[in-house]
C-alpha cells in the first residue's frame, strides 16, 4: 500500500512539474556576471537588471555577494529574511524576494546556518520552490562570487551564460583569465562572454578583449566574445550614491545608453538548444553554502 501511495505521489509531482513548465514557458535564462575584486560586477548586475526590466522583461537578480557593498545594500533595501531562513524551512523561498527598481532581487548568500544540515527533504522542496518561482521570470541575472575562489566556485557553474567583467587594470585581466581557466579545465565550459567596464571607447574595450583572448587561446580551447563596454561616468557614480539604477535617475547619461544597448543585445542572444536545468542553480547555492561553512 505504501508503494502504491509513493507511486501516486511521484506521478502527481511529475505532473505538477510538467504543468509549471507549460505555463511558465522557457523560464528564466540564467546569466552570471563574475570578475575580479573591484571590477564593478555588482554595479553592472543591478543596472543591467534594471535596463532589461525596462524592456518589459521580468528579471530576477540573485545576489551572491556577501560584502557590505552588495546590491541589496546599494539599493538601500530592507532585507527581512536571509537564505539560511529558507534553508531551515522558517520561510518559503519566495519570501526572500525584494522589490527593486524594475526587477526583483533575492539574496542567496551563504549564512550562518550550514546548508549541509537541512531538514529532511528540504533541498528538493527548495528546488521545486525555485523552479516555480523562475517559471514566471524571463531573465535570471547572478551577481556571482569570484570564480577563482578555490573553496566555492559560485553559481556561475549552473548559469546558461557566463559574462566575465574586465577593466583596464592588470589585476582584472589576470582574474578574468583565472576565472575562464577554472570554469574550462575543471567544469568543461567553453563559451564565455566578456564585458569591458570603465573604458571610454570601443577601441579600448577591444584592446582589453584581445589581451585576454590571446592568452586564453594560447592555453585553453575556449570561445570568447566581447558583448560591449560600459563607461564609468559621473552620473553612474551619483546614481550609485542615491541607491538607484542610473537609467532611472540619469537616463540620458553615457552609462544609461550603454546599459540600454546591452539589454537590447541580450534579447537577441540565440537560446541554447539545451538550457541549464533551472533548479540546478538552487542546488549550487546549497553546495556553495556547505563548502564555505566547512572552511569557517
Amino acid at each position: 500500500m505504501d508503494r502504491f501511495a509513493n507511486s501516486v505521489a511521484t506521478v502527481a509531482s511529475d505532473q505538477a512539474a510538467s504543468l509549471r513548465r507549460l505555463v511558465g514557458g522557457p523560464g528564466g535564462r540564467a546569466v552570471a556576471l563574475t570578475g575580479g575584486s573591484g571590477t564593478g560586477v555588482t554595479t553592472l548586475s543591478l543596472n543591467l537588471a534594471a535596463a532589461i526590466g525596462a524592456t518589459d522583461q521580468r528579471v530576477l537578480l540573485l545576489d551572491e555577494d556577501d560584502s557590505r557593498r552588495n546590491a541589496i545594500n546599494r539599493l538601500q533595501l530592507r532585507q527581512r529574511y536571509a537564505f539560511e531562513h529558507a534553508c531551515a524551512r522558517e520561510v518559503r523561498l519566495d519570501e526572500l524576494l525584494l522589490a527593486a527598481p524594475g526587477f526583483e532581487l533575492m539574496p542567496v548568500r551563504p549564512g550562518a546556518a550550514p546548508a549541509g544540515f537541512l531538514p529532511p527533504g528540504r533541498a528538493e522542496q527548495l528546488a521545486d520552490e525555485y523552479d516555480s518561482l523562475v517559471a514566471r521570470i524571463d531573465w535570471v541575472l547572478i551577481d556571482a562570487r569570484p570564480v577563482a575562489d578555490d573553496h566555492a566556485p559560485s553559481l556561475a557553474l549552473s548559469a546558461d551564460d557566463v559574462v566575465v567583467v574586465i577593466t583596464p587594470s592588470g589585476e582584472s585581466i589576470t582574474a578574468a583569465y583565472a576565472a575562464i581557466k577554472r570554469l574550462h579545465t575543471e567544469y568543461g565550459r567553453r563559451d564565455f562572454r566578456l564585458l569591458a567596464n570603465r573604458v571610454r571607447t570601443l577601441e579600448t574595450a577591444m584592446a582589453l578583449f584581445k589581451r585576454v583572448k590571446e592568452v586564453a587561446s594560447r592555453y585553453l580551447d575556449v570561445k570568447l566574445k566581447l558583448i560591449g563596454f560600459v563607461p564609468e561616468d559621473e552620473p553612474l557614480a551619483r546614481a550609485d550614491r542615491l541607491g538607484q539604477p542610473v537609467i532611472q535617475t540619469f537616463p540620458n547619461s553615457e552609462a544609461s545608453v550603454a546599459f540600454d544597448q546591452l539589454a537590447a543585445a541580450m534579447r537577441r542572444w540565440p537560446r541554447r538548444a539545451a538550457s541549464a536545468d533551472r533548479a540546478n542553480l538552487l542546488y549550487r547555492a546549497l553546495d556553495v553554502s556547505r563548502r564555505l561553512a566547512a572552511v569557517r
